[in-house]
């Protein structure tokens, strides 16, 4: 196939529901965000976003889709979400804090060209920690809590709990992956996998079902921080001395969407970013 017939699609899916919490929010909020970019010379490039966080008193639930297409030559697409979400807790002393949850990832690259002109590269992570905030003082709380949504690394601290699940899937190399992590507080009932890391048609897929249980002795406060990250990328520069990928950035059509933060203490909160552009022929 030659360069002028490049083909390649790329798709990122994930979500998780936490769900039974053992007590309900005192404060609960979230970031959810999706951004696109497309550019097309000579060719076509489709990038798709749909991206969801929910919340309720007792239920935390965010699931995200981002893919990217391209046909013939001098393509680009970017599909990218992310989803951060921080809800804190009080637990009265001898207290036990739980929840049960589920996630899924679903990968796909697929390349349709004889030569080894297209890059396709998706990623999906999942995650969350749970940590003691009993040390911040309760007038200045709020603020702190604020500001774990806009740069959760400032934390600081570690986690009480975490539990993370990622994969990725690169076509021009090998970093290629499906793996998760947890620690004792998390119990691990049912896990299923798949995945293929080589040929044209790459993927990789997985189920995990678990629980989370951790006492405390004394009274507490804990902030859970729920992360959601996804991005599908595809990319055929015609192979000329003369046209790069960084060339043709001044063209890229970005359409990001703004991010709502939303609070919610005893009725439920709904976010969806959907965005889809096409561009080219």
């Amino acid at each position: 196939m030659s360069p002028t017939q490049a083909a390649t699609s790329a798709l990122s899916y994930g979500d998780f529901f936490l769900t039974n919490l053992s007590q309900s929010f005192s404060t609960v909020n979230s970031n959810n965000q999706a951004d696109t970019s497309a550019h097309a010379d000579g060719g076509t490039a489709t990038v798709y976003n749909n991206a969801v966080v929910e919340t309720d008193d007792t239920v935390v639930s965010t699931f995200a889709t981002s893919s990217a297409s391209g046909e013939n030559r001098d393509y680009f697409g970017f599909a990218e979400t992310n989803a951060t979400i921080v809800g804190n807790f009080l637990i009265n002393a001898g207290n036990t804090f739980s929840f049960n949850f589920t996630s899924a990832l679903d990968l796909e690259t697929l390349i349709n060209a004889s030569q080894n002109i297209e890059n396709v590269s998706v990623i999906r992570e999942v995650s969350f920690f749970l940590y003691d905030t009993s040390d911040i003082p309760k007038q200045t709380l709020p603020d702190y809590l604020a500001n774990l949504l806009s740069n959760p690394d400032s934390i600081g601290k570690k986690p009480l709990v975490f539990f993370s699940l990622s994969a990725s899937l690169n076509t021009s190399g090998n970093d290629n992956f499906l793996t998760s992590k947890k620690n004792e507080n998390v119990t691990i009932t049912s896990e299923l996998k798949d995945s293929n890391f080589a040929g044209s048609q790459k993927f990789a897929s997985t189920f995990v079902r678990g629980s989370v249980k951790r006492s405390f002795k004394n009274q507490a406060n804990i902030t859970l921080i729920v992360f959601r990250k996804g991005q599908a990328r595809v990319a055929a520069p015609e192979p000329s001395p003369t046209l790069t990928l960084s060339s043709t950035k001044p063209k890229l059509l970005s359409v990001p969407t703004q991010a709502r933060r939303q609070n919610a203490t005893s009725n439920r909160s709904s976010d969806r970013k959907t965005m889809k552009v096409s561009v080219g022929k």
